[in-house]
């Protein structure tokens, strides 16, 4: 400013202002410009001065929060492994290592030296990573790949897997292999352990990628489950890799990073590989230490190694404690994922072609995992299925995620249910409320199991001969043409295997192959299951097995997959990982090995179970009314049948408001009785019939009854030491006597000898006076039944010389005798030449026994012992009983009573359930049932109650 001044007082440029006159003006707006540039100056000075304050500021704040940041640092974070306490460290939670800390960098900030952590991109690229060795850097780099597995073993406590190689030295670089929880088993030879590696690729690749889910890191954790991720270290590389090793590990290289498998390389340069061999076959090879690969990129690199021997030993064992202690976070595909629990959206589904529901997912989706059985749109069909699983591989769940699925999706208008327990299995316990279980059998022994086909072979006899009657070739034709809504059928079996157990006619083979050959034109499907798939004692198992389209494997053991016939070497290997509950491989195209599909089973909750049973039986229920409330079977292999759960019973009750008439009797006798009739076809008014039910015969449908008539030796025995059998039976009967005859139409006579003070002694005067509202004669002493066997002789005298019509119209008389062995004088006495003789009381029995049933005389009478029988009558008198029912009794009694074994064999492997056969002269076989067995008073009374409620609604 001063030197513009001084050039404007030159002469010559002042000479030329004065004389324009403009020098005043001109140096006025110079002098006031020079002061708005110094006030401009000043002014930014001042900005300056506050932004490097500013600045200042942010870099003091920024260094605090480096300091921070590295000082806070996780220890899954931290370049120095060994200067964490792992013992305090929780070892519960995985950590994706999509950037993996290799080392660090020094910063220096105020004068204090940072170690800054560097990290190379991971899980997340597809880059095999090496580490460059010379011969002076061989043991630093391996402490680096220490330092690089404790690491990745903190972060994936449960979800990694290592797959440790050094075949030079056989694993000596890696001391700790045996601590490590997961790893993966070595071989000799090297290249067989990497082609199961490889073998993992396929099946993962399989299982869980497609063109939505292209990486195992980004498939859904409820499906991956526990899938592992693997880390596949290769020590002092290529020494001791032979050419097809290198070759292999390659391949695992450049393929596996999307499946989860990762290769990182200690690469000694100063071994040549073997001839043939590249390593430019490791298509994505980088060096771990170069700077272009940390983020960001750094001029130098360091490193920790695990210091000394002991402090490598105490911080990788102190880690690997932690490790192996860890419980990993439970991770589950839910129902709820997979089948919509609503109510207003249930029952949608139409089963004109199939039933098919979810019970999971793969990779790619949580519900696409789908079991079907029928006839799908594209014209394939599955019959069938088999279901094959090891003891905890989640079988059971698989079952409810089924049945439940199915429930919710098809009403029961469109889907029956047949479930068998096999063994001592109680899983279908909580199903009998279910509307769509028209049988759910528990505890199921081999002839309840088998008696179960035989009621669904009856089926589909019965649909086939509807379909050729109507003119339609299957289900399908019928449903669709007719409108009608027969339902599809679906038999579960769990340890299927029972139906083939002490089955020496091979009924349990046959009738298995008649539903797998025939049922699928019925609508009749089967899934059964065990631990494995054949099961001993099976035959026609060829025949069987092709037309079980469906295979269904879980967890199982090497020996059963090396054997297995059922799935194709694909299959096979799907199999062999399944090593976990839930995990399963499906195939519905019997076994064709491209077929396969792997996923994960949905969990159903117990609860979560409970609770839809009881809305879908609500839905039902409020669909239907109370007049049709549903009653499933309820087959329990280890309980005692009540007589209040006899389907045939509450059928006769709410069929008939009053005391059925004749007509009314042929009616319901003649009905089936898979229509809860008594299946009776000979059924003569003329003869008076009564039927008694007794138990429930080992089937679905058929309950133990006798029919007695007047016929000849139409009476009944009962025998065997089971006094709570004899006993139940016995009152029961006499409390069903009011069901087959009206008031004034029998006659009961009753001599009682159960010993006073004993659990026995008033059960039959409790069911007397609870449910007999007729002529009753009850005695507890001999004497004076005694006298009522006189009137009984001279009444039976009467009727012989009355003609038919008149004899017919007689009320007919029962003689009970209960605890006969106790009636000292019915016995036998010897008589002259010491041959036994008839008392008074037995002679009149025997003349009773041999001619009164036709005379509507019966006798009734029950004994502790086969020999208190042959006390009373001889082996001419036992036969005249044509109703035997015997228990548990020596083989030899077995031959004196029924003139077979079988009573001796009722018992043999189990005391519970009570079991009992009835023994009729005019059948071939015994019939095997469980009894209604007496309880206690209280139950006892129970089933009186309901039974005397049934007969005042006939007399109401």
């Amino acid at each position: 400013m001063n030197k513009l001044i001084k050039n404007l007082t030159s002469s010559k440029i002042k000479h030329t202002v004065e004389q324009a006159d403009l020098y005043p003006k001109i140096e006025s707006s110079i002098r006031e410009h020079a002061k708005v540039q110094d006030d401009l100056l000043k002014r930014a000075e001042c900005v300056f001065a506050e932004e490097v304050a500013s600045q200042q500021k942010q870099l003091e704040a920024a260094k605090a929060t480096i300091k921070q940041a590295v000082t806070s640092l996780s220890p899954i974070d931290t370049p120095d492994l060994t200067s964490q306490n792992w013992l305090d460290f929780p070892f519960n939670t995985q950590y994706i290592p999509n950037e993996l800390v290799i080392g660090y960098q020094e910063l220096v900030i105020d004068g204090e030296t940072l170690k800054m952590p560097v990290t190379v991109p991971f899980m997340s690229g597809d880059d095999t990573y090496y580490y460059p060795v010379q011969a002076d850097s061989l043991e630093w780099t391996q402490a680096a790949l220490h330092n690089i597995i404790m690491r990745l073993s903190v972060m994936l406590p449960y979800g990694a897997l290592f797959c440790l190689l050094d075949p030079a030295k056989m694993g000596e670089n890696f001391p700790y292999i045996k601590q490590l929880p997961f790893k993966r088993p070595l071989s000799n030879d090297i290249s067989r352990t990497l082609e199961e590696v490889l073998d993992d690729i396929k099946r993962i690749k399989q299982n869980y990628l497609d063109n939505r889910t292209r990486r195992l890191i980004d498939v859904d954790v409820e499906i991956r489950g526990n899938e592992k991720f693997e880390f596949i270290v290769a020590s002092n590389f290529p020494k001791g890799y032979d050419r097809r090793s290198i070759e292999l590990l390659a391949q695992i290289a450049n393929t596996g990073s999307v499946a989860g498998k990762y290769v990182i390389l200690q690469h000694n340069q100063d071994i040549e590989l073997p001839n043939g061999a590249s390593m430019e076959w490791f298509e994505s090879l980088k060096n771990i230490r170069a700077s272009e690969n940390h983020i960001p990129a750094i001029p130098s690199l360091d490193m920790y190694m695990l210091a000394s021997e002991s402090i490598c030993d105490e911080t990788i064992n102190t880690i690997l404690d932690g490790v192996a202690k860890a419980k990993p976070k439970e991770n589950k595909l839910e129902f709820t994922d997979v089948t919509d629990t609503d109510p207003n959206h249930w029952w949608q589904g139409n089963t004109d072609h199939e039933i098919r529901v979810a019970i999971g997912g793969t990779g790619a989706k949580k519900d696409d995992l789908e079991l079907w059985f029928g006839e799908s749109n594209g014209r394939q069909i599955c019959a069938h299925g088999m279901l094959g699983a090891m003891t905890g591989a989640g079988k059971s769940n698989l079952y409810h995620a089924f049945i439940m699925g199915l429930a919710c999706r098809y009403s029961p208008d469109e889907l029956e249910l047949y479930l068998i327990d096999g063994k001592q299995g109680v899983e279908f316990k909580c199903y009998p409320t279910l509307p769509h279980a028209k049988v759910v059998s528990l505890n199921t022994s081999p002839d309840l199991s088998r008696s179960v086909l035989s009621e669904l072979v009856e089926e589909m006899i019965r649909r086939n001969e509807l379909f050729k009657r109507e003119g339609y070739e299957n289900l399908r034709d019928y449903r669709r043409r007719t409108g009608q809504k027969l339902p599809r059928v679906l038999l579960v079996v769990d340890e299927y295997q029972t139906l083939f157990e002490d089955d020496r006619d091979g009924s349990g083979s046959d009738l298995m192959e008649k539903l797998a050959t025939q049922g699928r034109s019925a609508g009749i499907h089967m899934l059964v299951g065990s631990q494995r798939f054949g099961a001993s004692g099976m035959q026609n198992q060829q025949s069987i097995f092709g037309n079980i389209h469906l295979r269904i494997g879980m967890q199982m053991s090497e020996a059963d997959v090396t054997a297995l016939q059922e799935f194709g070497p694909n299959g096979k290997r799907l199999l062999r990982a399944c090593k976990e509950a839930g995990q399963v491989v499906m195939n519905d195209s019997a076994a064709n090995d491209d077929k396969n599909r792997a996923g994960r089973v949905t969990y159903l909750s117990d609860e979560l179970r409970v609770d839809l049973i009881k809305q879908l039986a609500e839905k039902w229920q409020q669909q239907q009314g109370f007049a049709n409330l549903h009653h499933s079977i309820l087959l329990d292999g280890s309980g005692q049948p009540h007589l209040s759960e006899n389907p045939q019973l509450e059928k006769l009750f709410s069929t008939y408001s009053a005391q059925p008439t004749q007509d009314d009797w042929v009616e319901f006798a003649n009905k089936p009785e898979h229509e809860q009739g008594l299946g009776e076809k000979e059924w003569y008014p003329v003869e008076k019939p009564a039927n008694f039910w007794l138990g429930r015969e080992m089937n679905i449908h058929g309950q133990a009854s006798i029919v007695m008539r007047r016929r000849s030796n139409e009476h009944l025995l009962f025998v065997g030491e089971a006094n709570e059998a004899r006993s139940g039976m016995l009152s029961y009967w006499l409390g069903q006597l009011p069901i087959n005859h009206a008031q004034n139409d029998y006659q009961l006579y009753l001599l009682e000898r159960a010993i006073k003070g004993s659990p026995w002694h008033g059960i039959m005067s409790r069911t007397i006076e609870t449910c007999c509202h007729s002529e009753v004669h009850y005695r507890e002493s001999v004497s004076e039944f005694a006298s009522d066997l006189g009137n009984i002789k001279a009444e039976f005298e009467r009727r012989q010389s009355m003609d038919e019509e008149q004899m017919l119209a007689q009320p007919t008389i029962y003689i009970v005798v209960n605890e006969a062995q106790r009636a000292t004088e019915l016995q036998q006495q010897s008589g002259r030449y010491g041959v036994k003789e008839h008392g008074d009381l037995g002679a009149i029995i025997s003349v009773l026994l041999e001619q009164g049933a036709e005379y509507g005389i019966h006798i009734v009478m029950s004994f502790d012992n086969v020999r208190a029988v042959t006390k009373v009558f001889d082996r001419r008198d036992i036969d005249l009983f044509k109703h035997k029912i015997v228990l548990q009794m020596s083989e030899d009694d077995s031959f004196s009573v029924i003139k077979s074994r079988h009573a001796a064999l009722l018992q043999q492997t189990t005391r519970v359930p009570v079991y009992a056969l009835y023994a009729n002269a005019s059948q071939n076989y015994p019939v095997k049932f469980k009894p209604y067995c007496y309880r206690d008073v209280e139950d006892h009374m129970n089933e009186l109650n309901l039974l005397n409620n049934y007969l005042k609604s006939w007399s109401n």
